[in-house]
């Protein structure tokens, strides 16, 4: 179920056939764990993460640890570039720049270079897709892709069939039919022939969609299909080391809001 290391500006070249996308890990390792196990019993064949693999929960190293071991493909995100004083925090409100420092801190130089050396974007160009963590117009300036009009820009930055995000850890599909954009209710649906889409993969360790439960994507490049998935956790766990490592308590009581 794991993937080549990917250094900075290797593009991803082999095939395939079940993927899991995951994103915005936010050092929760209770949820990363088990979103792992659930990908483990699916039988995916490889694993990307979108980044923010830091930031918010207790256990930073782990979770880098983590990826770092399974080889799983990872881009930057904007909190793990904040761990390393390589964007500016200064727009953070005081929780999340609390959880930056905090984090910052923590991190092994070993984890820090790690971090440091990921892509701000990756090309599967076996499966013809893009992965970014914020938007693919402008990866490196973490901006936000709330509505459809932005959606219908940011198309204009990839070439690929399906475009995956994460950043606003909130879910959703936009299926591009020759400029017609629809956002499908249900959260599986077939990847079409001359379509396009752009999907947001959601949170595993921090969601807001007031749905606590981790959330990833699963996708069978095989059968053409693609599924947003949860899965449940140990929350309590997850909120108890927030509170254990001194972290601002409200990190562990939006766990249970998903918010």
């Amino acid at each position: 179920m794991t993937g080549p290391s990917t250094p900075a500006g290797i593009e991803l070249t082999q095939k395939a056939k079940r993927v899991g996308v995951i994103s915005d890990i936010h050092g929760n390792l209770h949820a990363l764990e088990a979103v792992l196990e659930q990908l483990q019993k699916e039988n995916v064949d490889m694993i990307v993460c979108c980044g923010d693999v830091v930031g918010y929960g207790a256990r930073p190293n782990e979770c880098v640890d983590t990826l770092r071991k399974l080889g799983i493909p990872t881009i930057a995100g904007n909190h793990d570039h904040a761990a390393l004083l390589l964007t500016d925090i200064s727009n953070f409100n005081e929780i999340a720049k609390a959880a930056v420092l905090w984090t910052k801190r923590v991190l092994t130089e070993e984890n820090m270079e790690f971090l440091r050396q990921l892509p701000l974007t990756l090309k599967d160009t076996a499966n013809n897709v893009f992965y970014v963590h914020a938007s693919p117009k402008e990866p490196g300036e973490w901006n936000y892709i709330l509505t459809m009009g932005e959606a219908r820009t940011n198309f204009n930055y990839f070439t690929e069939q399906v475009c995956f995000i994460g950043h606003s850890h909130q879910p959703f599909i936009i299926e591009n039919d020759e400029g017609n954009l629809a956002c499908p209710t249900r959260p599986e649906i077939e990847l079409r022939e001359g379509r396009r889409y752009l999907i947001n993969v959601g949170s595993v360790g921090q969601p807001r969609d007031h749905n606590p439960r981790p959330c990833f994507v699963i996708v069978d490049f095989e059968a053409r299909k693609l599924e947003i998935r949860r899965c449940d956790y140990d929350l309590a766990g997850a909120q108890q080391a927030i509170i254990s490592a001194g972290l601002p308590r409200e990190l562990a009581e939006r766990l249970a809001h998903g918010m």
